[in-house]
């Protein structure tokens, strides 16, 4: 049997050859990790908020009890209620910016990963925002 058809055993490592293993030393989560997570979560509340803001400017749906009781239906996207939503988005967008951002400053070492939700939230609040546009104009912010 030759030396490349045998499994390498331990005596066979070379200690010197290996990469030494770093240790963390961070005993908890800094500043810039906590303000990221609130920040993300702010960002989630926020997009739910729009969307509940969004389905309560939407005209009303026309059924069987307003007709039987003669109600007068809301046929129009209440204009008030859209620049509260359209606000809210553009908020939840510059939020999430600086929780990418604080997420970025955070990336020193290899461990260091980036935060999904903050991603998916940002993806989210920007292409909400340019559908929000596209569908209703620019809302005034007034």
């Amino acid at each position: 049997m030759s030396d490349f058809d045998r499994e390498p055993s331990d005596n066979d490592r070379d200690p010197a050859r290996e990469t030494p293993v770093i240790r963390d030393r961070r005993k908890k989560n800094d500043l810039v990790v906590v303000l990221a997570s609130a920040l993300s979560v702010v960002c989630w509340i926020l997009a739910l908020a729009v969307w509940l803001f969004l389905d309560q400017a939407s005209p009303d749906k026309v059924n069987v009890f307003s007709t039987w009781r003669n109600v007068l239906v809301r046929n129009y996207w209440d204009s008030m209620l859209l620049s509260t939503a359209f606000r809210l988005l553009l908020a939840s967008v510059c939020i999430s910016i600086i929780a990418f951002v604080c997420n970025l400053l955070r990336m020193k070492r290899k461990t260091d990963k980036y935060k999904k939700s903050i991603i998916i939230i940002g993806a989210v609040t920007i292409i909400g925002t340019v559908i929000f546009i596209i569908r209703f104009g620019w809302v005034p912010l007034w």
